[in-house]
């Protein structure tokens, strides 16, 4: 088994990275905001987020739709 030693700061769960990273970017670029609410599943927000640099799976994005932008309410209809 391997183990990873690295501090606390820097051992960040990689769908924890890219959902900080989608954030920022919903918050930044209100065009892929307004495109990623109008996707219409899960796979094509996935799709897109990967389209603009953001790999994130499919798992993670459902999980956390209602926390992606402010209010709570989902991020896409999917």
């Amino acid at each position: 088994m391997t183990t990873c030693n690295l501090p606390a700061s820097e051992a960040v769960h990689p769908s924890a990275a890219a959902l900080h990273q989608l954030k920022e970017l919903l918050q930044s670029d209100s065009a892929f905001a307004q495109a990623l609410r109008a996707t219409t599943s899960t796979e094509a927000a996935t799709q897109l987020a990967s389209e603009h640099g953001v790999q994130v799976s499919p798992e993670a994005l459902w999980r956390h739709r209602g926390t992606l932008i402010r209010g709570g309410l989902p991020t896409w209809r999917g």
